[in-house]
């Protein structure tokens, strides 16, 4: 201690200090007085003379330890704690023999020098105990960084001495504050360093790595060598509690024994009894320590444990190969982390000690039991042996339904998650019904089928669990009774009284050994399924040559070629057919190579490959330098614009704003309520499609990457946005110019500017080389450019002026770009985002969850957690979706059990005392009143209704109560979800959403009816202890007021703080499993940038805001077990002192009375306990119950359909609309978004809807779909007001395509009719006139063919074609088409337009379009501009205003090429 460093004198040597220094000189005094006087009366060779001169020479050290403690240590000194302690408990033991003795008369100077010392020890331990000043730790705690964690008292635990740990006394400030208002994240304590991931993963994944390695890989292996240390302790522990409690036997045999011979020749000394009666309470103290104390190792396991696996997992799934991302969708995943890793975790920290200390409990129990009864305890153990048989066949078989249970999650999570990823889609539509009912067929059907199943071999198990011991004791004294009594004498209170406790203690580890089993077979399958995902195969990352690449240096020229692929050919799945052959392509250092084609050419295929998220067969892929991707599909995380932008790198004030204006987002950042620190919802909600390409572009060029990969970024976006960004950003003169561009286009206009054109067809090159080169040997790209041209031309109205000169234009469209902003990219100036993100993570746990961002700007909604205790509406909702009937059965069925019990007890007792003793002490003999036959028919009768009741109590409860319930409250979860309107899915993750469709329902499935049963079977259980320890011991009142009060006290404070943060749990979780969404949603991205270590520690900081409350939260409930235990020996000593002290009052021991007295004694010590932990259980999973009735009474839109007000079925029959005064705001308190509309569109009129981004032109579907209501005005369908009727009539009347194209999960048929409405005949035609049918007639399943989750096995053209099918199977009079075109090519756009010509030429057709070539041949023309009505005329009349708005459109895209 002299060597560690000294704390600042100035904080620790104050008067504390010399008080410690000046107690321990007075105890070196006092014992060398001591030593004086026995050198006086001793030998100098002596025991006495010995002892004194070692207490002398202990006092002489602690002087000089509690010197160099208050200056180099920052706690109390452990050893110097006990210390004091055993030398002043030694002190009080010698002065107890020398008042006993009478040596205090004969030398009272050496009395009071012994009275002295221990005086002076519990000084010296009152004055160790004091803490260090806070200031001390505040300056600690400011120099953490550079401190070692073995050093860090950040944490209250770490700064609380020996005594404080052991009885969690450091929690009582938190308590304090948590009694007095809800627990907020700031209030609990921080957490310890061990537990930060970045520290705690390292040495499982390296263990791990080596098992993969070997060959052999084994998650059992790597679990047992990360955590063998707190293993070994565990185990240690659990020795410890699980063998001392086979000394009470022993001492209830001797307290009996005492109480039957008092005042008979064979009686013991009164002091006997006292003994015992304290050793008992001695023993079971010391048992609770110790078990608190493996269940804080336990603690520590679990929360390494689970986190290391869900740490695991998310890495894992950041790298899962194609082939296993299709069999480990997200839904599994999820489950992965939110189950899998949870019932691992459970079985290696709890179970597994268990599994090791039955077979030893189980031993010595039958050992112990056959000392007491003899060979008679052998039948006992033939029944329990006869019945593990019936027992591990109805585990097997609960085993095989959770599993099954577990596959139907599953299933369900995926279609849930499926219809939160297109929810828009599903409204607009007005497809509700059938994804409610598709939810439904899996959760009624069949998961809560299986839950029904389950809870009838519960309610079996639970009889076989009630009857066995019954049974055990039953038979057992039946044949001890009438053959097996020789040795031991009849069956008096005894051996009654010792039988049973020792049966109770045999009837816990055969419990256990049940519960086991089931729980090995859960953690079985659950380590299958995740050493499954962590052994699957990875993306193979060495197929692509990835080499650093520095521009800079001397070496380094334009000619340096950063991508070349080289013959190659690639899959998406190891099964599947080559999406790309031979393919051969080269972009060196300051390179453009446009890739073009049709749609599923295999543009965004390529793209794939390169970044390699595809399978390669054959040839090369070399790739120099870092890369930037921009996917056809923007991925945008639910972060502030700005964090999108920069994502994870350093901000550069300048080249943001060059970057920001090279995007075009200037505008954009203007009209956002907090600019670029605006928060963008999940999946940008709240941007446009154009933004949110515009935002992934910026992303991309704010990396400055070596190598771009572009997937058709300018689709989205209007025609003189995307010429900007082209000659800001992409082309010769942008941002980009000295970069490796690889883009991804249908933009024919821009083919010019390129220095390569890969022209595919059929996965294969078909044309290769420059523009010029290309058209003059007239190839595959000079026909693909010269259809784009000829369908120009026939655009419409007004483009025979613009169309002669097209081609000519297009060919110098490259050097007629104007100038850029600024003349290039410049260096990267970039963070290692890792380092940051960890030393901002030392911090984390002191940061409240609520203060991450400011106010402003905010678009997704913090969780709302509720404060203080359940409302009783959640428990009277939960009673009424059980039915009150079903529950009164419960109840009566839980009485009877409970008298029954207390019956069979009592009837033990009489039976013994007939046995035992007939009148008073100085009367025995053995005169039994009845034959034992009749005794034993009684106790059979009472043991078998017992039992019956509890099955029954099971059976009601979960095939009754909670099936009902369940079936319930999810279906008011789920329709209450499915018609909330729009806003609450934009500012709600899907996690969240996901969380309680999965976490909460789960816990109200499976939780719910155990927390309900434990808290009515522990409350019965402690009432009726408390009378049975009442009756037999009247002065027991005496002791229960207090006992009570204390009970009171600490049982408020535990559920105020427990309740709070069982919340917080919650509200943790669900991040983790948003971040998953999130981060699995743009996983391809996250790769590409090669921010897989930024994410996965985003994902850890989760994960530790998680642990920091789990981990508080189960201190908190061994804080609880302490102390009701505690309350529960002190109850045991009272009730067994005052026995005690009745026999010496009364001269006559009731052995019988006795046996009763502690049996019911030592049950009530842990039956305190779990009546409070019950309680707050049920609290617990309560909240779980709460937060789903939260979900169940969630803002509803306009009722689906209203009854008195159905349009006719016909309606609309024209097709006309008209628009009047019609306003509209996003959510309440927004501005207007669109401003006082009023316009009429005819019957089958065509009406083009053009304008800049963000006037308004997708508000406008919004608005007549009715996903947002109006703020004012009307929308009249064939002279009807849409307001007047029900959603489903609107929506179900309107066709759309929309913007963005999404595809469930599912058939191709159910994808395009999940009302199964139409014929087979009718869906080809639709796929006919959509030009898809050819590619679906080329799958063996055909209509029947599997679409994967999110669409992923079609193209985002053949998903657009998919959407365009519905429309045309749905035909209604009105189609509204919001920028449907974006994601095809010319050609095929051309060829869509022309169907809808075709086959909508009688209905009314509302187009919204970037390309105006798309809507110059429409009738009308709407330009919206910021919310109103710019201009609305026909296009040749707006033409002809040259300076009006259309004109202007038309003529900026005229000269970007676009028309």
């Amino acid at each position: 201690m002299a060597s560690a460093p000294l704390l600042p004198r100035e904080l620790v040597a104050g008067g504390i200090f010399r008080a410690k220094l000046a107690v321990a000189a007075a105890a070196v005094l006092v014992s060398a007085a001591e030593l004086w006087f026995a050198w006086g009366q001793y030998p100098l060779v002596s025991v006495f003379t010995i002892a004194m001169a070692l207490q002398s020479a202990a006092a002489g050290i602690a002087v000089h330890l509690h010197y160099w403690e208050q200056l180099a240590s920052c706690v109390a000194s452990t050893p110097l704690l006990l210390y004091w302690l055993a030398s002043g408990t030694i002190a009080l033991v010698r002065l107890r023999t020398a008042v006993a003795t009478g040596l205090a008369d004969i030398h009272p100077i050496s009395v009071a020098a012994i009275a002295g010392y221990a005086l002076i020890a519990l000084v010296a331990i009152v004055l160790e105990c004091q803490r260090k000043p806070n200031e001390l730790y505040d300056s600690l705690d400011d120099d953490e960084d550079d401190m070692d964690s073995k050093n860090s008292f950040r944490t209250a635990e770490e700064r609380a001495n020996i005594f404080s740990s052991l009885t969690f006394a450091w929690l009582e400030p938190m308590i304090a504050a948590g009694y007095k208002k809800p627990l907020q994240m700031d209030d609990i304590g921080e957490l310890k360093r061990r537990y930060f991931l970045e520290n705690a993963t390292v040495k499982f994944r390296r263990s791990w790595k080596a098992s993969s390695r070997s060959g052999r890989a084994s998650l059992v292996r790597t679990i047992a060598w990360t955590f063998k240390r707190e293993l070994s302790m565990g185990i240690a522990c659990q020795i410890v509690s699980d063998l001392l409690p086979f000394l009470q036997p022993i001492l209830i045999s001797r307290l009996i024994g005492f109480a039957a011979t008092y005042n008979t020749a064979l009686a013991e000394p009164i002091e006997n009894g006292y003994f015992y009666a304290v050793a008992m309470f001695v023993v079971s103290t010391v048992t609770k320590v110790a078990n608190q104390q493996q269940d804080a190792v336990s603690q520590d396991l679990e929360v390494l444990l689970e986190t290391n696996l869900v740490s695991s997992i998310y890495r894992k799934a950041l790298v899962l190969s194609n082939d296993m991302r299709k069999e480990h969708d997200i839904g599994t995943i999820v489950s992965h982390v939110s189950v899998d890793a949870w019932r691992v975790t459970m079985f290696v920290s709890n179970w597994l000690y268990h599994t090791i200390m039955v077979p030893v409990r189980l031993f010595l129990a039958v050992y112990m039991l056959y000392r007491t009864l003899g060979w008679s305890v052998m039948v006992g153990v033939l029944a329990m042996v006869l019945s593990t048989p019936v027992s591990a066949s109805v585990i097997r078989q609960m085993g095989a339904i959770n599993r099954q249970l577990m596959a139907h999650v599953d299933s369900r999570m995926r279609v849930m998650n499926d219809v939160l990823s297109g929810i828009r889609i599903i409204k607009l539509y007005a497809w509700e019904s059938p994804f409610i009912q598709r939810i439904n067929d899996v959760r009624i059907g069949k998961e809560l089928a299986i839950i029904r199943k389950f809870g009838s071999l519960n309610a079996l198990f639970s009889f076989v669990t009630s009857l066995l011991p019954f049974v055990v004791t039953f038979a057992t004294y039946s044949v001890y009774s009438i053959w097996g009594n020789e040795p031991h004498g009849p069956l008096n209170s005894q051996l009654v009284f010792v039988s049973l406790a020792l049966f109770t203690m045999l009837r816990y580890p055969l419990h256990l050994a049940n519960n086991i089993v089931s729980e090995f077979v859960d953690a079985k399958e659950s380590l299958r399924r995740i050493h499954a995902f962590l052994a699957a195969d990875e993306i193979d990352f060495a197929a692509i040559g990835r080499r650093p690449y520095d521009r800079d240096s001397p070496a380094a020229s334009t000619s340096d070629v950063l991508v070349s692929v080289d013959g190659g050919t690639f899959k998406w799945l190891s099964t599947g057919e080559p999406v790309l052959k031979d393919v051969d392509i080269k972009c060196r250092r300051d390179e453009l190579v446009a890739v073009i084609g049709r749609v599923g050419a295999g543009k965004s295929s390529l793209v794939s490959a390169i970044l390699g998220d595809m399978i390669k067969c054959s040839g090369t892929v070399e790739v120099c330098g870092s890369i930037a991707y921009v996917p056809q599909q923007p991925w945008i995380m639910n972060a502030t614009l700005r964090d999108n932008i920069l994502f994870g790198h350093r901000f550069d004030q300048a080249f943001y704003d060059r970057v920001v204006d090279a995007c075009a987002l200037r505008q954009d950042l203007d009209m956002l309520p907090a600019g670029d620190m605006t928060e963008i919802g999940e999946k940008g909600i709240n941007l446009s499609g154009g933004q949110k390409a515009r935002v992934s572009l910026a992303r991309a060029v704010y990396v400055r990457a070596d190598v771009y990969l572009l997937d058709d970024p300018l689709a989205a976006v209007d025609a003189h946005v995307g010429k900007h960004i082209f000659a800001n950003v992409l082309g010769p003169h942008g941002l980009l110019k000295t970069r490796a561009r690889i883009l991804a286009t249908n933009a024919m206009q821009y083919l010019s500017s390129a220095d390569n054109i890969v022209m595919l067809a059929g996965g294969a090159v078909v044309d290769y080389g420059s523009f010029t080169d290309c058209m003059a040997r007239q190839g595959e790209v000079h026909e693909f450019v010269h259809r784009f041209v000829d369908q120009s031309r026939a655009s419409g109205p007004g483009s025979s002026t613009t169309s002669d000169t097209e081609l000519s234009e297009l060919t110098v469209s490259g050097r007629a770009m104007r100038k850029p902003l600024r003349p290039s990219l410049g260096q990267a100036d970039t963070e290692d985002a890792g380092g940051a993100l960890s030393r901002r993570r030392r911090h984390t746990s002191r940061v409240g969850l609520a203060d991450q961002r400011a106010d402003a700007g905010r678009t997704t909604t913090d969780e709302v957690s509720q404060e203080g205790k359940v409302h009783w509406e959640v428990y009277r909702a939960f009673i009424q979706a059980c039915g009150v009937g079903n529950l009164a059965m419960f109840v009566v069925s839980l009485v009877v059990a409970m008298v029954t019990g207390v019956s069979g007890n009592l009837w033990l007792k009489h039976w013994a005392s007939t046995n035992g003793e007939i009148a008073g002490p100085e009367v025995y003999a053995w005169q039994p009143k009845h034959s034992v036959i009749y005794y034993l028919l009684v106790y059979g009768a009472l043991g078998l209704l017992g039992a019956l009741m509890v099955s029954l109590q099971s059976l009601v409860l979960w095939t009754q109560c909670s099936i009902t319930a369940s079936t319930e409250i999810h279906q008011n979860m789920l329709v209450r979800m499915m018609h909330s309107p729009m806003s609450f899915f934009d500012t709600t993750p899907v996690g969240r959403i996901l969380n309680r469709f999965n976490s909460d329902i789960r816990s109200c499935d499976l939780s719910l009816p155990g927390s309900i049963s434990g808290v009515l079977v522990m409350m019965s259980a402690v009432i009726t202890s408390v009378l049975v320890l009442a009756f037999a011991t009247p002065a027991i009142g005496l002791v229960l007021p207090p006992l009570a009060l204390a009970y009171y006290y600490v049982q408020q404070r535990y559920l105020a703080c427990s309740r709070e943060l069982k919340r917080m749990l919650s509200t943790t979780r669900s991040p983790i499993v948003a971040h998953f969404q999130e981060t699995l949603g743009g996983v391809a991205t996250v790769r590409a940038y090669g921010h897989q270590a930024r994410f996965t520690q985003e994902n850890e900081g989760h994960l530790e805001a998680n642990v920091r409350v789990y981990w508080m939260h189960c201190t908190l409930r061994r804080w609880l077990s302490l102390r009701l235990e505690t309350m529960g020996n002190i109850m045991m000593l009272s009730t067994t002192m005052l026995a005690v002290a009745a026999v010496h009052r009364t001269g006559y021991g009731d052995a019988g009375l006795i046996g009763l007295v502690v049996t019911y004694s030592m049950r009530l010590s842990g039956m305190l306990s779990s009546a409070v932990k019950s309680y707050a259980s049920l609290e617990n999973s309560m909240t779980h119950m709460e937060r789903c009735i939260e979900y169940a009474n969630l803002p509803q839109e306009a009722p689906e359909v209203i009854d008195d007000r159905r349009p006719d079925a016909q309606w609309p029959a024209q097709g006309a609309l008209e628009f009047r005064d019609y306003s509209m705001r996003y959510r309440e308190g927004l501005d207007l978004v669109l401003k006082g509309l009023s316009f009429s569109v005819q019957p089958g009129q065509k009406v083009g809807i053009v304008g800049r981004t963000g006037a308004g032109k997708s508000s406008l579907t919004l608005a007549l779909f009715r996903i947002i209501e109006a703020a004012g005005g009307q929308i009249l369908l064939d002279g009807k007001d849409l307001a007047e009727y029900g959603l489903l009539d609107v929506r179900s009347r309107l066709s759309i395509i929309p913007q963005d194209p999404v595809l469930f999960a599912g058939t191709v048929r159910e994808n395009l009719d999940p009302f199964g409405q139409y014929s087979d005949q009718d869906i080809w035609r639709a796929l006919e006139n959509a030009h898809l049918a050819d590619f679906i007639r080329g799958k063996d399943e055909r209509l029947e063919f599997e679409v994967a989750q999110g669409g992923e096995n079609f193209s985002v053209g053949q998903r657009q074609l998919v959407c365009l099918a519905r429309a045309l199977l749905k035909r209604t009079k009105v189609l509204v088409l919001d920028e449907a075109t974006a994601a095809i090519d010319n050609a095929t756009d051309a060829i869509i337009q022309q169907t809808i010509r075709e086959e909508f030429k009688h209905c009314t057709v509302l187009t919204i379009a970037h390309r105006l070539n798309t809507v110059l041949d429409s009738d009308m023309i709407l330009v919206m501009d910021g919310g109103r009505i710019g201009e609305y005329d026909t296009p040749q009349n707006l033409l002809q205003n040259e300076n009006g708005l259309f004109a202007k459109l038309v003529e900026e895209a005229r000269t970007s090429d676009a028309l």
